[in-house]
């Protein structure tokens, strides 16, 4: 009898640790950056790099516009490879003075602002200095055109900020810092360039009827941005 119960708490417990190994490996979640692999995404070449710092980071190119004057252009957006639905995302980024970038997920990596969702990253300071004052809707940490950001507790420019982005079902959940800066559901977009607020958004689509799964991507729009640590869990 004594044999017995020691067998079944040997069982007991060696399922205990494999049930602890199991929800250890579910929480640390796929490594989609590490600091030096670019495995896991499509780029356009030269587009993106990692630094000496092992930070991901974009370059630009200079172009000329039809007037003759140059400005910088980005050389394009970086999307994953892999597709995902219900998600929890964590990454670290940085910001140069005056950036405008952005995290979309849900996204068609042909089309990712037409046919995707986008999380707001912006100095928002230097940004509206150089080019005017922005809509609330497309300040840092917002669902971009959809809703003003609940805060904006990201660090001064030029210092390292964490997100995490979690999306299940309809519900789009963003923290910066450890604070909500979005927190919205989907499903009430229901209207063509519009709102449930009832205020305008620029989309030709209602937001309700865009699929909720497809690549993660990182935009380069001109300026400086820098990436890492970043990690998804699918839920």
């Amino acid at each position: 009898m004594k044999q017995l119960f020691i067998g079944c708490s040997l069982v007991c417990l060696f399922c205990a640790v494999v049930a602890c190994q199991q929800k250890e490996s579910v929480s640390v979640g796929e490594v989609l950056f590490d600091g030096s692999s670019l495995d896991a995404w499509d780029f356009p070449e030269n587009g993106w790099y990692v630094d000496e710092s092992g930070a991901l980071t974009c370059r630009m190119q200079e172009t000329t516009d039809k007037k003759g004057k140059k400005k910088m252009r980005g050389m394009g957006n970086i999307m994953s490879k892999q597709s995902f639905d219900s998600f929890e995302l964590s990454l670290s980024y940085k910001l140069s003075d005056g950036a405008n970038s952005g995290i979309f997920y849900w996204a068609d990596p042909k089309d990712p602002v037409g046919k995707g969702f986008e999380i707001q990253l912006m100095d928002n300071e230097g940004f509206q200095r150089d080019y005017g004052p922005r809509d609330a809707r497309k300040l840092n940490g917002t669902f971009y055109d959809g809703a003003p950001a609940l805060a904006n507790p990201a660090n001064p420019v030029g210092q390292w900020d964490q997100l995490v982005l979690r999306c299940e079902g309809s519900k789009v959940k963003v923290t910066i810092n450890g604070v909500t800066t979005a927190d919205v559901d989907v499903a009430e977009w229901t209207e063509v360039g519009k709102n449930p607020d009832g205020s305008p958004n620029k989309f030709i689509d209602a937001l309700a009827t865009r699929p909720r799964s497809g690549s993660l991507g990182l935009q380069n729009h001109g300026q400086q941005v820098w990436f890492k640590d970043i990690v998804i869990r699918e839920l």
